[in-house]
C-alpha cells in the first residue's frame, strides 16, 4: 500500500470511524491506516485518535484554496 501524504510521530493522526465497529472491523481500519501511514507492520511511534464520524469539519490546502467540508 502506497503512503497518501505526509504523517509524522510528533503529531496525532486523526480518523474518522463509524460510532459503532466490531473487534473485526476495528482491526481491518487499523490494519489499513498503517498501511497509509507507511509502516504496516506496527505504530513505530504514531499516535492515532479515532473520532465519531458525524463530528467531523476539514479544512484542507488545495493548490492555493481552502477547501472546508463537513460530514454530519
Amino acid at each position: 500500500m502506497e503512503t497518501r501524504g505526509k504523517f509524522s510521530k510528533e503529531s496525532t493522526v486523526y480518523v474518522s470511524v463509524p460510532s459503532k465497529l466490531t473487534i473485526d472491523q476495528t482491526q481491518h481500519i487499523t490494519k489499513e491506516i498503517l498501511g497509509i501511514v507507511g509502516c504496516p507492520g506496527c505504530y513505530s511511534g504514531f499516535h492515532f485518535n479515532f473520532i465519531d464520524e458525524v463530528e467531523l469539519i476539514t479544512a484542507r490546502m488545495e493548490g492555493n484554496e481552502i477547501r472546508v467540508s463537513a460530514v454530519i
